[in-house]
């Protein structure tokens, strides 16, 4: 069967998410595919295209049919055991990247709910700190730990498994990152179905109002933030933003909040000194 055969049997698929499980099956490049539409696919070939055709026409997020996704210009691996890295966290990366140019002398950054390590692993390979990754799931930190040694920086990260700091013991930090769970509960059933039926919940739902987790977090973030350090955490708007940083406040930090490209209020930054 020719490849343009196969693409017109699935014409539901949107033409760049057809492209990139093409490109992943043939082991082609995208723009070879274009020049390969005629080209005739044995039947086991054919029969892989159609199956991952059929998972992406379910809603399987084309991440996990990949079972890569790049972000900030590094490939990690992922699967429905993490969540997908989106681009609106590469904002949390560039503003620590900012923080780690302005004082150098940092030496140890914790990325709390670490998932796949998109955040902390990144940091690592471009900062050269050392990093400790901690995420509830064990599953997780196995993709985590994967990521590192794809990125070459398995003897800058260490692996935790911890209900936020319960795994942490005592010690303190340069830099903590969190990019928790902030979808409120209540929200949940309105998710995009290719969200809210592959992407693990844990990794999605903050609990009432999307905060509870970062109120447990804040909770505890002053026995472990340096009396220099930095704290970012990624939010899910304003309202939310608003609720979060009156938290951090209450504990003695400065808050300052950058959005995103939209406009959406997306990363808080806190200090135990003026950010200003």
């Amino acid at each position: 069967m020719r490849i343009r055969d196969i693409i017109e049997q699935h014409k539901s698929i949107e033409r760049l998410d057809a492209l990139n499980i093409l490109a992943l099956a043939l082991s082609l490049r995208k723009e070879e595919v274009f020049i390969n539409l005629d080209r005739n696919v044995d039947e086991e070939t054919s029969l892989r295209i159609v199956s991952l055709f059929r998972d992406r026409e379910r809603g399987m997020p084309l991440a996990y049919i990949a079972k890569n996704k790049e972000f900030y210009s590094e490939n990690f691996y992922v699967d429905e055991g993490v969540l997908v890295p989106r681009p609106e966290t590469e904002i949390l990366v560039e503003e620590a990247l900012d923080l780690i140019a302005n004082n150098p002398e940092m030496s140890c950054l914790l990325d709390m709910g670490t998932g796949s390590g998109a955040i902390g692993l990144t940091l690592a390979k471009k900062t050269q700190k050392h990093v400790i990754c901690a995420d509830i799931s064990l599953e997780a930190l196995r993709i985590a730990q994967r990521n590192s040694e794809n990125l070459g920086v398995l003897g800058l990260t260490r692996f935790v498994c911890s209900d936020l700091f319960n795994g942490i013991c005592r010690l303190k930090f340069d830099m903590i990152l969190a990019n928790l769970p902030y979808v409120a509960s209540e929200e949940w059933d309105n998710l995009m179905a290719d969200v809210r039926d592959y992407e693990p919940r844990k990794a999605l739902d903050g609990g009432t109002e999307g905060i509870a987790l970062y109120k447990r977090f804040i909770e505890e973030l002053p026995q472990h933030l340096k009396e220099r350090g930095y704290v970012l955490c990624e939010v899910g708007g304003c309202g939310q933003a608003n609720k979060i940083r009156e938290m951090l406040r209450a504990i003695g930090l400065h808050v300052v909040i950058t959005k995103d490209l939209a406009g959406n209020e997306r990363v808080l930054t806190g200090s135990w000194k003026n950010l200003s």
